[in-house]
């Protein structure tokens, strides 16, 4: 039999929560199958007396207890026999509930990826984000069972200092944070998360320019005039030019939406590329109609002639129209006619301003857009048209 050397013991403490060191220890002749449980038990109480140096005590009924600190309190940890007790406090120092934001992380992104709703570009962004502000971190490294607000304040303060990062990203690095404390607490490793007890006034944030530049009038028809009638995404891009739709309800939308001088948005094309029979948001206001112009009649018919066939306005070899492919186009065409190129979102809050600075008043704009609250269509003016233009009206 083979003496467990000071590699085995590393390796030990290297896989010290799976089952992969007992096939190891076995497999390689360190130990016999038959006494791989005594042999880790022997490692396990070793790293446990190497941290523990409170006293063990033997009751009257045979059963051994000791003392620990959980949270502030001293609490007892008992066994029915030293086996027990020991295996306790190994889980105690060392087992699941020490897990720590690193611990979890790649547990969190495989149940995002395989168990959750969100799209593999939210999951792709989330890893780029721990990748940027957490990953080697020491906040990441603590188990989470013993952090308290004071010491993600004082990381906080840290990562903003001088106003390093902007509130957006911030945000971004604060979100992915709750959703593995949330993990933690669904799988009972804590109980309480301390984000919520924070206030995020007190952080200084790197300023932002929210001023979206949208297409101005002349633009708009300099693009409309431009692009020709004989593709789908070129007649998508001009329809989206008399609408004000997001661009995954543009991509929804049916024939049997259209009814007589209005079109019904009632679904949407989600991040995946999938129909989805609901609003974005799930809001009943989501679900809207949008008047239609003489002009976007006559592009309706141009891609009826081009998509006679399909019950969908945009199915293309029998998938929706591609957002990427759809930013190409206008981006081509904007390089191409000379002026600043903006994404398919821009085109939202193009058609909204300039719906606005001809006279449409902020309550029909609210409507038209599927905004909950007119604070809300208020802002998002804010955003394209100066103040004072937008409170007048």
């Amino acid at each position: 039999m083979k003496k467990l050397n000071d590699f085995d013991t590393a390796l030990f403490n290297s896989y010290a929560n799976t089952d992969n060191l007992f096939h190891h220890l076995a497999c390689y002749g360190i130990i016999e199958l038959s006494e791989v449980s005594e042999k880790i038990y022997i490692m396990k109480k070793k790293k446990v007396e190497a941290v523990h140096k409170k006293k063990i005590y033997t009751r009257k009924d045979g059963r051994i207890f000791t003392k620990v600190i959980e949270n502030g309190k001293e609490k007892q940890v008992i066994g029915k026999d030293e086996t027990e007790l020991y295996t306790k406090l190994y889980d105690f120092y060392f087992g699941e509930s020490n897990s720590s934001l690193e611990d979890l992380y790649p547990q969190w992104m495989e149940w995002r990826e395989n168990e959750s709703n969100v799209s593999k570009k939210t999951v792709k962004e989330n890893g780029y984000v721990w990748n940027t502000f957490l990953k080697e971190n020491a906040i990441t490294k603590v188990p989470l069972k013993l952090l308290k607000p004071k010491d993600y304040i004082k990381y906080f303060r840290e990562v903003t200092k001088g106003g390093a990062i902007t509130r957006k990203r911030f945000n971004d690095m604060k979100s992915v944070m709750n959703g593995i404390i949330y993990y933690a607490i669904e799988s009972e490793i804590i109980e309480h998360n301390y984000l919520r007890d924070i206030n995020y006034r007190q952080f200084q944030y790197k300023s932002e320019n929210n001023n979206i530049i949208p297409f101005n009038e002349i633009e708009r028809l300099k693009i409309i005039n431009y692009l020709p009638n004989d593709d789908l995404y070129s007649l998508a891009i001009k329809l989206d030019f008399h609408l004000i739709l997001r661009i995954g309800e543009l991509k929804g939308l049916r024939w049997d939406d259209i009814k007589g001088d209005f079109i019904y948005i009632q679904r949407f094309v989600n991040d995946k590329n999938e129909i989805v029979d609901d609003i974005k948001g799930h809001k009943e206001e989501g679900k809207r109609y949008i008047p239609l112009t003489n002009t976007a009649k006559a592009i309706l018919k141009r891609i009826k002639l081009l998509n006679p066939n399909s019950e969908y306005l945009f199915i293309l070899n029998g998938k929706p129209l591609a957002t990427c492919t759809f930013n190409r186009r206008i981006k081509k065409c904007c390089s191409e006619i000379g002026i600043e190129y903006r994404s398919s979102h821009k085109v939202r809050f193009s058609t909204a301003s300039i719906m606005y600075k001809n006279g449409v008043g902020t309550p029909e704009l609210q409507k038209m857009l599927g905004h909950t609250t007119l604070t809300m269509t208020t802002h998002y003016l804010r955003s394209v048209t100066p103040e004072d233009d937008t409170l007048q009206k």
